[in-house]
């Protein structure tokens, strides 16, 4: 509660110097926003990237500096002691509390402002000194910079690696890595979903130009994810519920959360892909259940219609965008 009444009277005093290039925890701002911008500026000759990693972010905030930064426009005193309360909160092991040095506690209410106004260093930077070399694009921690030349996009890591060392920050050096986006070459995982040029059938048809636009659609590891649930909410464990209808109840907030979170961009294959996946892991469920006592022809019955029938949520997707979805 103290966390949560602390951050309402911070946080707009810090988001009214916020920059645009940054989308996340921030109000009327979303990650749709910021794959948006993306997907525009791959239309306007955005052919490379910059796909950084910053290794363990909220473990190596230095509590020194966040507190300089937080104090330029905070000056009272109870708030900042709070605030260093906070960050040092630390952990009890054998009995014996360790005060933190270093890092923000991940899950607390205030945690994401904190590290907005950290990162908010990176952003200022970039804008007034190196917005030249490209666009950058930040979520939390997580932040691509769109570049139009290959050269353009190795200075921009040079220029990412020094500010970040100004924050006492390392990038990983195995996941970050520069991407060409031309002529679909390559593509690269943002916010959940993976982004690459494709080619404008449509355009070809008409005109025999090649022309590549950057779609979106859910990233591999989204799709692992969504059909892990699915399979966990299928599997032999809830054999007790004997109503059906009880187990499709759980299945469909899963299914209707990540559908809201990817119904914009080109998921309508995706989404075919999940909608019967979770069919047949129903089907499935049904038919080890049963076991010796499935008669023949049974099975053929649970159709996808019937599991509808009893209420299931479909995953149908279109080719959709903000303007429209």
């Amino acid at each position: 509660m103290v966390q949560m009444a602390t951050k309402l009277v911070v946080e707009p005093i810090f988001e009214a110097g916020f920059l645009p290039c940054s989308y996340g925890f921030r109000p009327r701002r979303s990650a749709t926003d910021a794959l948006e911008t993306l997907r525009k500026l791959g239309a306007r000759g955005g052919n490379h990237v910059l796909e950084v990693d910053i290794r363990d972010f909220f473990g190596s905030i230095n509590h020194e500096l966040l507190m300089k930064l937080v104090s330029r426009r905070i000056s009272d005193r109870r708030v900042l002691k709070l605030l260093r309360l906070w960050l040092t909160a630390g952990v009890i092991e054998d009995g014996r509390r360790t005060e933190l040095v270093s890092g923000t506690p991940q899950g607390g209410v205030i945690s994401p402002l904190l590290s907005n106004i950290y990162l908010h260093v990176l952003d200022e930077v970039w804008t007034r000194r190196y917005a030249h070399l490209g666009t950058l694009v930040r979520y939390a921690d997580d932040f691509v910079i769109m570049c139009r030349t290959k050269k353009a996009c190795e200075e921009a890591e040079r220029r990412v690696r020094e500010i970040l060392k100004r924050l006492k920050l390392e990038v990983h050096p195995d996941k970050t890595r520069r991407v060409e986006l031309s002529w679909g070459k390559q593509g690269f995982d943002f916010l959940g979903c993976h982004l690459r040029k494709v080619l404008s059938g449509k355009i070809w048809e008409r005109e025999r130009k090649r022309v590549y636009f950057l779609q979106r659609w859910p990233s591999q590891r989204s799709m692992k994810r969504v059909r892990q649930r699915v399979k966990e909410l299928t599997s032999r464990k809830w054999n007790w519920v004997k109503d059906l209808r009880v187990l499709i109840k759980q299945i469909n907030p899963v299914l209707r959360g990540w559908g809201n979170y990817f119904r914009t961009g080109n998921a309508a294959e995706k989404f075919n892909q999940v909608d019967t996946y979770a069919w047949v892991r129903l089907r499935r469920f049904l038919v080890k259940r049963k076991g010796r006592n499935l008669r023949a022809g049974e099975a053929e019955k649970w159709t996808r219609e019937f599991f509808v029938a009893l209420g299931l949520h479909r995953l149908r997707g279109t080719v959709r965008y903000p303007g429209v979805a």
